[in-house]
């Protein structure tokens, strides 16, 4: 018969557990912690060696993007697109006064036809909408007709999804930013007045 004092010392040695086990734990966890630590610090360093672009490295940039398109239109001639004539009164200043438009988009991506085509009643409401809120006084000038025409590219690319903010429809150029096409260039190159009259 064993004795009492032996007991209770040989119960505290198994209730023990093995101290190898722990330890390996130990490193295991430190070795992760390491390589967590390890990955952040890197993936850190290398997001930040982004630099801003030289002006030598962007003319160098702009005149590869240029032969890149020249090479795109020789291979797919641009497409035109006729929107229709639009006549629309304008937001009274001196006098009644009325635009009467022609207006064509010119396409360098040949799938754009078919949507313009399909979309065309959205996009004549939104160009509509927009050549009513113009002033006579706001449509005299080359950069007038140029900005208005910037707002009419805007207006038909969100009709076809190449932009996730609606564009405003204001006569103040202040109040209505350019929005950033979806994914850069939209195939949308110029948009065309065949005929621009203001009566």
């Amino acid at each position: 018969m064993a004795k009492p004092g032996k007991s209770a010392e040989a119960d505290e040695v198994a209730n023990e557990p093995p101290k190898k086990g722990r330890t390996k734990l130990i490193i295991i966890i430190a070795v992760v912690a390491v390589l967590v630590i390890g990955a952040g610090v890197a993936a850190f360093f290398l997001m930040g060696q982004s630099h801003e672009l030289t002006p030598a490295e962007k003319a160098e940039a702009e005149k590869v993007e240029e032969k890149a398109d020249e090479e795109a239109s020789a291979k797919n001639p641009p497409k035109y697109v006729d929107l229709g004539t639009f006549t629309a009164n304008l937001v009274r200043e001196e006098s009644d006064q009325y635009l009467q438009v022609a207006i064509s988009l010119k396409l360098t991506r040949p799938e754009l036809e078919e949507r313009v085509k399909n979309s065309s009643p959205e996009i004549m409401h939104r160009v509509n909408m927009l050549l009513q809120s113009k002033r006579p006084s706001e449509l005299i000038t080359y950069e007038d007709k140029k900005r208005l025409a910037g707002q009419i590219k805007e207006q038909v690319e969100y009709v076809l999804h190449m932009r996730k903010i609606e564009p405003v429809i204001s006569s103040d150029p202040l109040e209505a930013p350019p929005t950033e096409t979806k994914g850069g260039k939209s195939g949308i190159t110029e948009v065309l007045f065949t005929s621009f009259i203001i009566q």
